[in-house]
């Protein structure tokens, strides 16, 4: 089945769908439809720049240039995480880029190697196409992961000093702290593992169909994408929550303020 390519005539017409919502707020008095303009306008504008951007990657497949790509697209995750946990925590870059890389090289790594096996392991298609759905779910991953460790050791600060002084080591004093923070991170991509198939028809296999790829065919690519974020999540967040607790302890496994 070959799919049907759509061109910019089809484009303008689909902001027909965003011409809906808004004409419903207004009609409503919700006021947003100024904020659901720009949004799509600016959705479009970035879609279609990484559209034409990828397409050039396609072209040239060179390994060089799509694992820059990919880089590329790292640090700007790295950055936005970085910015969402906000001014609690100086210098957080490099141990939310060290945790999105780890989680990204070890989950799709695996992914391509053993799973897909593709006939060249850096061609673009799979490189890309895995990276990127990764560092999408990475992003929000990192960031609730951080948030929550800071929040949940900063909030119980007296009881890990008790668990200190009662001979607790340092990792044992702040573990359930940092269970917590993992946990809430990674509750939401368990109920979308848990519900998906069911009640929804999940947005890679949707593509898959949209693309002319065959429903079970599409179904397992699902499946190997679901698992592969799975994993990464847990393991940047494992990486985030620990890194983080560390920075609460000095040289003498003391708890101290970063205020």
């Amino acid at each position: 089945m070959t799919p049907r390519v759509l061109d910019l005539q089809d484009l303008g017409w689909a902001f027909g769908l965003i011409a809906i919502a808004i004409g419903l707020l207004r009609w409503q008095g919700v006021g947003l439809a100024g904020q659901i303009a720009i949004a799509a306008a600016r959705a479009c504008l970035q879609l279609l720049v990484m559209g034409f951007g990828l397409q050039l990657i396609w072209q040239l497949n060179s390994p060089l240039v799509t694992i820059g790509g990919i880089g590329a697209i790292a640090l700007a995750t790295t950055i936005a995480a970085s910015n969402r946990i906000g001014d609690r925590m100086k210098n957080l870059a490099p141990i939310v880029g060290g945790a999105i890389c780890t989680g990204l090289i070890v989950a799709v790594g695996y992914t391509i190697l053993v799973v897909i096996k593709p006939t060249s392991w850096q061609q673009p298609q799979y490189l890309l196409a895995c990276a990127g759905i990764s560092l999408g779910y990475l992003l929000n991953s990192t960031a609730i992961a951080g948030e929550r460790a800071i929040g949940e050791i900063e909030r119980h600060q007296a009881e890990i000093e008790t668990r200190l002084s009662l001979g607790a080591t340092p990792a044992q004093a702040i573990a359930p702290y940092r269970q917590t923070a993992i946990k809430s991170t990674l509750v939401p991509t368990i109920d979308t593992l848990a519900i998906s198939g069911l009640v929804t028809i999940p947005g890679f296999l949707a593509g898959g169909l949209l693309g002319g790829v065959q429903p079970v065919n599409a179904a397992g690519y699902q499946i190997v994408v679901l698992f592969m974020v799975m994993a990464s999540n847990t393991i940047a967040a494992t990486i985030v929550t620990s890194a983080i607790a560390n920075r609460y302890f000095n040289q003498y496994a003391q708890l101290r303020s970063l205020d």
